[in-house]
């Protein structure tokens, strides 16, 4: 069986680890509350499309014509749905099983 680390044991790597980096010269950025990511009270719109121009869009209503005629063209027959039988039981006023009655459905 594995045995899982407890918490303290996992505070304590935790712990080790951010020593390692503190010692190897590594650096915490500290930020005050309300601080955040927005440039000028708006997301950085660059961050999404990493400056790409604005892609031209494909016009949608030549497209459903073509769409909607090619599905008039199409002749599509309805499915017939077989009947088939099912066994249904009948029960009485107390929840007991009176009898057993084939039903087309």
């Amino acid at each position: 069986m594995i045995k899982r680390p407890s918490k303290s044991e996992i505070r304590a790597t935790l712990d080790d680890q951010i020593h390692a980096f503190l010692n190897d010269g590594g650096k915490i950025q500290e930020y005050d509350q309300g601080d955040s990511s927005l440039v000028d009270g708006r997301y950085d719109r660059n961050q999404f499309v990493h400056g790409l121009p604005k892609q031209l869009r494909t016009p949608i209503p030549n497209t459903l014509k073509v769409i909607d005629h090619r599905r008039s063209n199409h002749n599509v027959t309805p499915i017939k749905r077989k009947l088939t039988r099912v066994k249904k039981i009948i029960y009485d006023d107390f929840g007991e099983p009176l009898r057993e009655v084939w039903v087309e459905q």
